[in-house]
């Protein structure tokens, strides 16, 4: 399945980018998408896999679990190759 458009069908899509030098902890800046709005996203990975998101004010609370749960994959990923986390991530979830 290819995306075609801006925003998701459904669910939460962020797109998230890191620095090339620095961390850990890695600092990440991007955006959360959602069908209807799209929100200014920051967050934190620690070494450890814990992971602080911040999103925009106007997010809708379950926004912010939803990214954490992202990002938290893609550590945990880079962490089976024994690796950093990705420099850019671009994930998508749909409803439940």
């Amino acid at each position: 399945m290819t995306i075609v458009g801006t925003r998701p069908e459904t669910g939460l899509r962020i797109d998230v980018e890191r620095p090339r030098d620095g961390g850990p902890p890695w600092r990440y800046e991007g955006q959360a998408v959602t069908p209807a709005e799209t929100f200014r996203l920051v967050a934190t990975v620690e070494p450890d896999g814990a992971i602080g998101v911040e999103l925009d004010s106007r997010a809708p609370a379950p926004l912010t679990e939803k990214a954490r749960l992202l990002l938290r994959a893609a550590w945990k990923h880079a962490q089976d190759d024994d690796l950093p986390p990705p420099r850019r991530i671009v994930r998508w979830r749909a409803d439940r």
